[in-house]
């Protein structure tokens, strides 16, 4: 018997469609595709149930004759290519013309259609069936409505995931098409319930880039984007300056003639540009757009065209670098920018380009230019550098169990409390890191908090151990249920991408039991009501914290409660708290206190040490005695 056979026509097509299709975003994408290739300048979209009850779509472009109408519904039928060799000269989005053909195999699919002058036709396709083709009104465009998307493939349709987040995905498709045909004109309706109405963008284009921002990104980014052009490579730039970065990675978008794409070698690039400026928990929000020759990048290399690859990585790598950097020096709020030492010498009377000095210098990150020029005649004696083998820390850290401050120097581990009955009376259940009493000498560098104690000095950072502390005591009151919530008289507004804000509504009744309140003020407003008592929010901090809630959050249903609290936890705590605070003696002997009564009071929630111990003998040695 035979062991390889042809598979039938409708198993095959239905593989076809899950090559090009994972979720109703991606039926989105493709037919959002073909109404722009058709030339239309006003998209109506109406969505329910996440795109799988329906997804239709209107525009107001060439339009099919009804033979071609029959034809479109065809395998590897196209109006794009009609040689291999025309995909090196593409500048349309489509070509496979697989998108129609798979959309039909998994849904039930009503097409309708007309030329300019034409007469209407309309076809009805189930399961990659065709049930009827019959006249239509003769209104110039196209309508295609998808009903019951998966319908007929059960295991697909199981692993989709929650309405709002399926919602969210569509939405997102709809902002890179709108970032992208700048004069295209969009209205999205979701279950009745208004979510954009985007005119058509037709005047200059970084006009209508930062008109378009705004709708998209929210006016605090979109409107503060720093734009330039650059003839290279058909370059526009559209990024937020250095003051202005986000707490998100959403907001990133690249397009590659005109199509949505990601790139880590431009993400790169960008991220190099700003090294200096940036801080480990801020973004830059951008918009980059490159008109490229078709034969010099290839987007072929997935199913869904995402990914890219350009046949000098290197050069696009340089040249995006350069231009980013060149955007923002010369912006009128760049920032100078750090350099070695060494590099002094290069400011001689051979004036250059600032940014080709830029190229030259080698730039050094923020923490670690000196605090003085001058150099004293002679140095103290360093403290040995922490071995490796003490403390490494891991991409992705874990909450410990066990309570040892970390030794300075030697690597010598720290005396445990005796066990038995050898704590003096009262102190039986203190941690076996405590060793008092200790006595508060000040605080370094707003940053660390000095205590001596009889066995030598303490070093404790007070921000990881303010974080700890709250961590705790937040997880405290949550197991509990009794968390303490501090209502806002007024409420935060939150300016989020409309899909932003649909994936971070599917959390709220779960954020409420956490003691966060939020609600829907318009489709890409959310307001915070209430939030937890026991953090203390200013407000730029509650912004940053639910932008960056928005980003991160994924189906709930998906997600563990515990891996849920922990998740809310070590956010809402660590934007909870403000790097390089004053804090008096009073505070800092209580945040001490505080951590005594820590189940983990060595560690902040990511599993860092937060407490670092110099024994006395090795201060001795340190001075030779």
């Amino acid at each position: 018997m035979n062991k390889i056979h042809v598979l039938d026509e409708a198993t095959a097509s239905q593989i076809a469609a899950g090559e090009v299709i994972e979720r109703p975003a991606g039926v989105l994408k493709e037919l959002l595709e073909n109404s722009v290739d058709a030339g239309a300048t006003s998209i109506n979209i109406d969505i329910k149930g996440g795109g799988r009850e329906l997804i239709r779509i209107n525009d107001n472009g060439c339009g099919m004759t009804a033979e071609d109408l029959a034809t479109s519904i065809l395998r590897h039928a196209t109006s794009k290519i009609k040689t291999f060799n025309d995909l090196n000269t593409l500048r349309s989005f489509g070509f496979r013309g697989e998108a129609l053909y798979s959309v039909a195999a998994v849904s039930n699919m009503t097409l309708t259609s007309c030329v300019p002058g034409g007469v209407g036709s309309r076809v009805e396709v189930s399961g990659g069936k065709v049930l009827s083709q019959s006249p239509a009104p003769a209104i110039a465009g196209t309508t295609i409505e998808i009903k019951d998307l998966f319908f007929n493939v059960p295991a697909r349709l199981k692993f989709l995931k929650s309405e709002a987040y399926e919602n969210a995905c569509l939405l997102k498709v709809v902002e890179e098409s709108a970032l992208a045909n700048l004069q295209v004109g969009y209205s999205v309706f979701s279950n009745g319930r208004e979510k954009y109405r985007l005119p058509a963008q037709n005047g200059p284009v970084e006009e209508a880039v930062i008109a378009r921002a705004k709708e998209i990104l929210g006016t605090e980014v979109g409107g503060n984007l720093l734009a330039k052009s650059f003839e290279n490579l058909g370059l526009k730039i559209f990024v937020t300056p250095p003051e202005k970065l986000v707490a998100t990675r959403d907001l990133q978008f690249v397009f590659v003639n005109r199509r949505p794409v990601e790139s880590k070698t431009i993400q790169q690039a960008i991220y190099r540009a700003f090294q200096n400026v940036r801080s480990k928990d801020r973004h830059p929000a951008f918009i980059i757009y490159l008109e490229l020759d078709p034969a010099s990048f290839d987007v072929n290399i997935h199913p869904q065209k995402r990914d890219i690859r350009f046949a000098d990585e290197r050069a696009m790598f340089n040249a995006v670098l350069n231009a980013v950097s060149e955007t923002i020096f010369y912006s009128a709020t760049a920032v100078p920018m750090s350099v070695k030492e060494s590099s002094a010498s290069a400011q001689t009377t051979d004036v250059k380009a600032p940014l080709a000095v830029l190229k030259e210098l080698t730039p050094v990150p923020k923490e670690s230019a000196p605090l003085f020029e001058e150099k004293p005649a002679a140095l103290p004696l360093s403290v040995p550098a922490q071995k490796p083998s003490v403390f490494t820390p891991k991409p992705t850290f874990m909450v410990r169990e066990t309570e040892e401050p970390v030794p300075y120097g030697s690597g010598a581990p720290i005396e445990k409390a005796p066990s038995g009955n050898a704590l003096p009376a009262g102190q039986e259940n203190l941690p076996a890191w405590w060793k008092g009493p200790y006595r508060y000498l000040g605080q370094l560098q707003n940053t660390y908090l000095v205590f001596e104690n009889p066995d030598g000095l303490i070093l404790i950072d007070q921000h990881a151990a303010q974080e700890r502390v709250l961590y705790e005591q937040y997880l405290d009151s949550f197991e509990k249920q009794d968390i303490a919530v501090q209502e806002l008289i007024f409420p935060i507004h939150v300016d989020l991408p409309p899909s932003n804000a649909e994936s971070l509504m599917s959390w709220a009744p779960w954020l409420k039991t956490a003691g966060f309140d939020i609600s829907l003020f318009s489709a890409r407003t959310i307001l915070l009501n209430s939030l937890p008592a026991v953090l203390r929010f200013k407000e730029n901090d509650m912004k940053n914290f639910v932008q960056s809630l928005a980003q991160i959050v994924g189906d709930p249903a998906k997600s563990d409660d515990s891996l849920k609290k922990k998740m809310v936890a070590m956010l809402a705590c660590k934007k909870a708290i403000k790097a390089h605070d004053v804090i008096s003696a009073a505070e800092a002997e209580a945040l001490l206190d505080s951590m005594k009564k820590c189940k983990d009071g060595m560690h902040c929630p990511h599993g860092r040490p937060c407490v670092v111990s110099l024994a006395i003998k090795d201060i001795a040695k340190l001075f030779g005695r």
